[in-house]
């Protein structure tokens, strides 16, 4: 069972879903999302005789194993089984279409319980809690990432209505963020590092707030400046929105009509955030203008007559630029941590500002949580957090020698002159998500 798998079904599940309540039984649309639904099921319950879907603080588990990135990416169906009182759903086997039908119109309130007979069964929880690998911290961490998700979500949706940002509820969002960076600063920083979806602005902005929240925290910011700064990152891309999401996904090299598109989002974004706060965000709106500025002042739009960025600004370009780099997009593959910090670093003093890249570096460490490291022996090892020095780190071993998955890796701690090759994950094909967040449970 493949992760890709995993999240096709669930793809597959919501468009079928939401098809009942705009077509007719029968109708050529249904009867297509249904096929792919069949498909997908199938694919996924290749080769075993059952499988279990399970719902737990805010997080899907697919039979005993955690599924991070699906539970923020498909975090509206998790609140559509809630609303139908599941906690989780059995397959048999390939399920019939009609068992899958039945399921999406339940889903849909469109139906009754599915049958007990059939191949699909309701809230038999197999599992309990403790069968379940589960860590308190990051469950309460990915909610505050959901909770920032849907927000951005709800200003995109005003903007597009021509109604204006509302970004109202910034601080509270913020606020709790930042809550679980002080409680756990080890989750939300790996929760932001992991590199499993495709990059969009949701996403990026709310992994930029993360790793600046975790900065500011670093140079002792007090945690009202903290709540500034995590607000600036977390809205500094709102005026991508505003940008055509053709532009922001072309894969060649933009035209001048394309450059200027994107190279208005700073005022854009800087305007939408002055028009939906009121007073006390011109900060945010500060950030939002300078983030692609320089520490140099040679970026865009000019800003030379102030002399000098805002420090939240400079904070949020490291974060965001870093996020940028080791983030999949549609045209461009991710670049791994450590080669990402390597330009982070190289952009020091131009770019970027050398002090807080300096910090930066540190508090992720030679080789940030998330990386997949090839070793001299052939394996391959998660990173799950820094080591007791510079030159080292807590991982652990996901792929053997001969190729094998681990599927309970235990974490040690790794010199870096074990290290031979940096990897991504589709380099290998696998999950780093699930594989670190698991490997940080073991950890405690």
């Amino acid at each position: 069972m493949g992760e890709q798998a995993t999240s096709d079904f669930l793809g597959s599940l919501r468009r079928a879903v939401s098809n009942v309540h705009l077509y007719p039984r029968g109708h050529p649309q249904s009867e297509l999302a249904l096929d792919m639904l069949a498909e997908t099921t199938g694919t996924l319950t290749a080769g075993i005789d059952a499988l279990v879907l399970s719902m737990m603080d805010n997080a899907f588990y697919l039979d005993r194993t955690l599924l991070p990135q699906e539970s923020l990416e498909y975090r509206d169906l998790y609140r559509l089984f809630q609303d139908r009182g599941l906690d989780s759903i059995s397959i048999d086997g390939r399920p019939s279409t009609g068992d899958l039908a039945e399921l999406a119109a339940f889903l849909a309130n469109d139906g009754s319980d599915v049958p007990a007979d059939g191949t699909i069964r309701l809230n038999e929880r197999p599992y309990n809690r403790s069968d379940l690998v589960k860590l308190a911290s990051m469950s309460q961490i990915r909610h505050s990432y959901t909770a920032s998700l849907d927000f951005l979500q709800g200003v995109a949706e005003s903007m597009a209505d021509e109604a204006g940002a509302d970004i109202s509820d910034a601080v509270w969002t913020v606020e709790k963020l930042l809550e679980q960076v002080l409680l756990q600063p080890g989750a939300s920083l790996l929760l932001s590092t992991l590199k499993t979806h495709d990059e969009y602005t949701f996403y990026h902005s709310i992994n930029t707030s993360l790793l600046a929240l975790t900065v500011g925290q670093a140079i002792g910011l007090n945690p009202d400046q903290i709540v500034e700064l995590g607000v600036g990152a977390l809205l500094h891309d709102l005026g991508k929105i505003r940008v055509p999401i053709e532009i922001i996904q072309y894969p060649g090299r933009l035209d001048d009509a394309m450059w200027a598109e994107i190279k208005r989002h700073p005022h854009e974004g800087a305007q939408a955030i002055l028009a939906g706060s009121g007073q006390g965000q011109e900060i945010a709106a500060l950030v939002a203008l300078e983030h692609h500025a320089r520490y140099d002042l040679a970026g865009y739009p000019e800003v030379g007559r102030r002399g000098k960025l805002h420090l939240y600004s400079r904070i949020t370009t490291i974060c965001d630029i870093y996020d940028a780099l080791t983030t999949r997009r549609a045209y461009k593959r991710a670049m791994p941590p450590a080669t990402a910090l390597k330009t982070i670093v190289e952009g020091s003093g131009t770019q970027l500002d050398p002090d807080l890249v300096q910090i930066f570096v540190s508090i992720l460490g030679i080789f940030p949580a998330g990386s997949l490291l090839r070793l001299e022996t052939g394996e391959v090892a998660a990173v799950v957090a820094p080591g007791r020095d510079a030159e080292s780190v807590k991982a652990a071993i996901v792929i053997t020698t001969d190729g094998e998955r681990v599927s309970s890796p235990d974490t040690f701690d790794l010199s870096a002159d074990r290290v031979v090759e940096l990897l991504l994950p589709e380099d290998v094909g696998l999950d780093a998500a699930s594989l670190v967040e698991s490997s940080h449970v073991a950890t405690g």
